[in-house]
């Protein structure tokens, strides 16, 4: 292995409109043939640093050299042409094509005019194979999860013959035993020679795969060491310029007044419960999902109680975007009933369900959150416009508006130089809190929370937590659906377990929870 760095950018700035500094003289080695992690808080610039080695963003100033020359990307296609490959947080394939067909525009090689369809797929499905995983390549993208959508751009990308892979949040739509055969993959590719830079929050994923990190904070680089120097807690302390526990807090003072954080000496995020759970505020009565070719045949019963968190695990396409879909009235159910708050909505609009106390916290925040185009005080009021104290009705206040979408912002840690800042210029993390901060704050009875923690590091996911928690202390229920068994584990008070959109069981968060609901999360059966 060279001595030569196979990626080095050395001293990259880039300044934003507005005189915002995403990159400061930033500079990062990467060895060939390495796991190479990027960390940060939300808004330190690790995606802008990787949009700029993969062409996506021109800097102001710097050098990037690759295997020893030097090299300037106008655009992702010069990047792609000299073995970069990049896998965002947000698909970039088109949702009207399938697949297939997006891994093939722009490299559609042919035989007597005739594309490779079997041969191309041939190829995709051995890929796929060595990272554990099956994509369904001929369904069109917008029939798919974001975890499906992620799984095919990283084998859309090794399809391409990339050398250096850079993957920003490869996990954060993968469950667990798919994030460990993704990282099994990323070690294989790194032995044979691939340079893969990875972004990530999870810290135990630094610990347990890479070799080396980088630690950025407010655009600068504040550490770089091997990991077997450091740990994750360190690294926590290196990320926010602190050295206390690596978790964030809401007090009291930070909250609203009718929302009563509890025990100010807890840590909100990472406690129980400590109430007795109230009257239901979500029913599902008789419920049956309709899956790619059928309706399950179980219906599903389950309610979520006011004070309480009802977890949502399984493997990733076992049902959890139906079920979603289904409570919201986004999509029809195979028969049941949806109770919000004890009305009956099954057949209800989504305004109607939303106005009997329901709130969302979708998954993909750009495809089904935010307009980006919107500032931060529109895309608040977006789901609340007849609610007058929040400055909305027939005669918009925006004055007053501003002042409500100001302290979210100051509650929920939203980084932008004002509410009027567009959604579009906010990091992925802080958009992430921007949804989070408009599923609550209209004080819903029921939350619906799908994936809300995806793209936040481990300060702004507890935060968010801790706001949830503290939402629950005033009588909110949240129905919490997660690819994360751990945030699972950490968060819920009892755990549904869905395979092949089916409800297997709801069991208690005690001890040995974890071995029984993998169990049945793999199997569909309820342990012995």
């Amino acid at each position: 292995m060279s001595d030569e760095p196979a990626v080095l950018m050395a001293n990259i700035t880039k300044v934003y409109p507005g005189n915002i500094v995403a990159n400061d003289r930033v500079s990062l080695a990467v060895r060939e043939g390495t796991i190479h992690v990027v960390v940060g808080e939300n808004g330190a610039g690790k995606t802008t640093l990787m949009g700029i080695l993969y062409g996506a963003v021109r800097p102001e100033e710097g050098r990037i050299r690759l295997r020893g020359t030097d090299v300037v990307f106008g655009s992702p296609a010069d990047a792609i042409r000299c073995g970069i490959a990049m896998v965002t947080q947000h698909s970039s394939l088109i949702p009207a094509l399938t697949l297939l067909d997006g891994v093939l525009l722009g490299h559609e090689g042919s035989v007597a005019g005739f594309l490779r369809r079997r041969a191309v797929t041939a190829q995709l499905d051995a890929i796929a194979a060595r990272l554990g995983i099956s994509v369904p390549w001929h369904r069109p993208a917008r029939e798919l999860t974001v975890a499906a959508l992620q799984k095919a751009e990283i084998v859309r990308a090794l399809y391409r013959g990339a050398t250096v892979l850079i993957l920003d949040e490869p996990t954060a739509a993968l469950a667990p035993p798919e994030a460990d055969a993704l990282y099994s993959t990323l070690r294989d590719l790194a032995a044979a020679g691939t340079t893969v830079i990875v972004v990530t929050h999870r810290l135990h994923e630094v610990m347990e795969h890479a070799s080396r990190v980088t630690v950025l904070r407010r655009g600068r680089v504040v550490a770089e060491t091997e990991t077997s120097h450091t740990s994750a807690r360190e690294l926590a302390a290196q990320m926010v310029g602190g050295t206390s526990q690596p978790v964030a807090e809401l007090t009291r003072s930070e909250l609203p007044a009718d929302w009563d954080a509890g025990n100010a000496d807890e840590t909100p995020a990472l406690r129980s419960a400590r109430t007795t759970p109230g009257l239901p505020v979500l029913e599902l009565r008789s419920i049956r999902l309709r899956g790619r070719k059928s309706v399950a045949e179980a219906p599903i019963d389950l309610t979520v109680h006011a004070g309480e968190i009802v977890g949502v695990a399984g493997v990733d396409g076992n049902g959890q975007r139906e079920l979603v879909q289904a409570i919201l009235g986004f999509a029809a159910t195979g028969g049941g009933h949806v109770i919000v708050n004890g009305t009956d909505v099954s057949r209800a609009a989504p305004r109607r369900r939303s106005s009997a106390g329901l709130a969302w916290c979708p998954e993909d925040r750009q495809a089904e959150g935010l307009i980006l185009g919107f500032d931060i005080t529109e895309n608040l009021l977006l789901p609340n416009l007849d609610r007058a104290d929040l400055g909305a009705g027939p005669r918009m206040d925006w004055p007053r508006a501003g002042r409500v979408a100001s302290e979210a912002m100051r509650i929920h840690g939203i980084q932008a130089s004002s509410p009027t800042a567009r959604a579009g210029s906010l990091s992925g993390g802080n958009q992430q809190k921007l949804l989070i901060a408009r599923a609550l704050i209209c004080r819903p009875k029921c939350l619906v929370a799908m994936q809300p923690t995806r793209g936040l590091d481990i300060h702004a996911a507890n935060a968010a937590f801790a706001a949830m928690r503290a939402g629950c202390a005033n009588g909110m229920g949240v129905l919490l659906i997660s690819l994360d068994l751990d945030e699972l584990l950490e968060m819920s008070d009892r755990i549904a377990v869905l395979y092949d959109h089916r409800l297997v069981d709801v069991v208690p968060n005690v001890p040995g929870a974890r071995e029984m609901i993998g169990a049945m999360m793999t199997t569909g059966m309820r342990p012995q």
